[in-house]
Parts: structure tokens; sequence; C-alpha cells
């Protein structure tokens, strides 16, 4: 196996292990601290706008099969393991280390395991994808990585505005 190809085997375990940090070993859960404590969460309703389903969507049907297509195709198609890489930093980094550090600094489910685990991992990706990649591994991983983080922003957003446009007091 090629170094590409066992970073790229490692990203789903190391996935699941913040996971275990976002959903297990948090006092709040990610998802309720999102919907009850972050910027962009409702503030009142645990389940808005994330709920379980929205939670499976992001993680099981999207994340960890784009991080196991990408171990497949390694070799192959190196950009999709890649776009999955910049997807962890643009959610991940930039949502635990900033967008939820609003005011006073605290702790945010999964805050740990993505400073330790998930930034080191992500950096040394980039900087082994310099030894081999070609200038359209680069441009088709940025836009599909991009490409899933903005639609999920906009689920989330257009959620929230959904609520927002709401008359008060409808359900």
């Amino acid at each position: 196996m090629t170094p590409w190809m066992w970073l790229m085997a490692l990203h789903l375990p190391i996935l699941m292990i913040h996971e275990v940090e976002e959903y297990v070993l948090a006092p709040l859960s990610f998802k309720e601290f999102t919907n009850l404590r972050s910027p962009i969460g409702s503030g009142n309703d645990p389940d808005f706008p994330l709920d379980e389903g929205y939670v499976f969507q992001v993680n099981i049907v999207i994340a960890w099969p784009m991080i196991i297509l990408g171990a497949v195709l390694a070799n192959v198609a190196p950009w999709i393991g890649m776009s999955m890489i910049w997807f962890q930093i643009i959610i991940n980094n930039v949502m635990h280390t900033v967008g939820f550090q609003k005011g006073k600094p605290t702790y945010n489910p999964g805050l740990l395991t993505n400073c330790l685990v998930i930034v080191p991992y992500c950096v040394y990706a980039i900087y082994t994808g310099y030894g081999f990649f070609r200038w359209y591994d680069w441009g088709f991983s940025v836009l599909l990585g991009v490409g899933i983080t903005a639609m999920l922003m906009r689920k989330t957003f257009g959620r929230l505005d959904e609520r927002k446009a709401k008359p008060q007091g409808a359900a």
C-alpha cells in the first residue's frame, strides 16, 4: 500500500474517534450543543436545526461513504479522499475552533479530537498530497469538498430561515 492509501484508510477511524467525543463522551452531544448553545442554533429547541435525521445524513450517508470511497480509490482518484480532508478542515476545524467560540471560549463536543487528531491528520494529508497530486487532483478535491460543505450549510441555514419565516405561534 502507498502512503496515501494508508492515510485514506486511517481517515474513517479518525472520524469515528472524533464522533465518539461528539456523541458519547461529551456531557451535551454535538447536536444538542449546536442547537442550544452555538451561534447557528435555535437556542431553545434541542432538535433544531440539527435533528437525528440530519446527523445521520451528514455522518452515515455522506461522510462515511465518501471517506470509504476515498480509501478504495486512493491510487486511482486521490482527489476523492482529499475532498473529505477539505470538508474536515472547513466543517470541523472552522466550526469547533472559531464558529463555536463566540464570546467566552468554551468546550464544545469534538473540540479536543479536532485539535489533537483531525487537524494534524489533515495537515499531514495535505503535505503528503504535494508529493504526487496533479493540478486537477487539487481542483477536483477542492470543488467536491467545498461543494459538500456548501450543500450542508445551505440546508442548515435554509432550515433556520424557514423557521424565522413562520408566523409566531405556528407549529
